[in-house]
């Protein structure tokens, strides 16, 4: 038991987070985002990452997005453990909820619901508004944690929301979970090494999952698609709203070109609050030079 003293200790940081008010977990994001040595792979990563998607915006502009991009990233990362760790009813009225009857009548329905995401800070704490908005759990399909104490701690906080989370080779116990009727969260827009497509993403060609139409196809019942900004007074602006008539379709890199190209529309209004500090493009295609460092 003593070797997961780290993990421990990782729950009361996440329970001491859970408690704070979210302008003033934007107020530390701020002081931590100006940490050096804590900051500078994240720095790097991101600019790099902004250069290639911002070039329009000149050397001047894309500094100033990179510091926004890291005090929101760094905001998101306050904002999950507060999703992980607080208490029923802390984070109630934080968050303003658009679409909503829409998950309703799709849970009604009884054929299940798959709420497609991307990675902007905010989403798991959006997951969690969402579900608890629901009424039900609603599971999540993930990456685990290659720390086994610190993955056991992450499960049993996420599973105040999402109840299950299946892992993400687990597609069957994923499928099944949303077969019998449930609503669940599904974020497939990080780098892909496998069963890759190369789509557009921001004029760059990007290693995206080609399997999120046969996982979509697979769980059956409806698709919303879920995107979420947070305000300046740290509230959440979530909105549900219907996948496309014909998505997924047959073609699996016209449906991750499809995601992708909503991903880069609706971080348009926010681009800070989309996680640049991600090796989104670790992943190149044939021939292509790496671009981190």
């Amino acid at each position: 038991m003593m070797r997961c003293w780290h993990a421990r200790l990782f729950r009361a940081l996440g329970e001491r987070v859970s408690g704070l008010s979210p302008a003033r977990v934007q107020a530390i994001a701020r002081g931590l985002s100006r940490l050096p040595l804590a900051n500078a792979k994240r720095r790097r990563v991101a600019a790099t990452n902004i250069a290639l998607c911002f070039p329009q915006l000149g050397d001047a502009g894309r500094r100033d997005l990179l510091e926004r991009a890291l005090v929101s990233n760094t905001t998101g990362v306050l904002e999950t453990l507060r999703a992980w760790f607080a208490p029923r009813g802390t984070i109630a009225g934080q968050a303003c909820i658009t679409g909503l009857p829409l998950l309703h009548e799709a849970l009604a329905g009884g054929s299940g619901v798959v709420v497609v995401g991307a990675h902007y800070d905010g989403i798991e704490l959006a997951m969690r508004h969402v579900a608890e908005a629901s009424g039900q759990h609603m599971p999540i399909l993930v990456r685990r944690h290659n720390d086994a104490c610190i993955e056991a701690t992450v499960a049993q906080a996420r599973g105040r929301y999402a109840g299950t989370t299946y892992d993400k080779k687990d597609i069957a116990g994923f499928a099944a979970a949303v077969q019998a009727g449930q609503g669940a969260f599904y974020v497939p827009d990080q780098n892909a090494a496998r069963r890759t497509v190369f789509v557009p993403f921001m004029g760059v060609q990007t290693a995206t999952l080609g399997a999120i139409g046969g996982v979509l196809r697979r769980c059956g019942g409806r698709v919303l698609l879920m995107w979420a900004r947070r305000d300046d007074a740290g509230i959440q602006h979530i909105e549900l709203e219907p996948a496309w008539p014909d998505w997924p379709g047959g073609d699996e890199t016209a449906n991750a070109a499809r995601y992708m190209a909503w991903i880069e529309a609706r971080l348009q209004p926010s681009p800070e609050q989309y996680l640049w500090v991600h090796r989104r493009f670790k992943t190149r295609p044939p021939g292509a030079p790496p671009v981190y460092r």
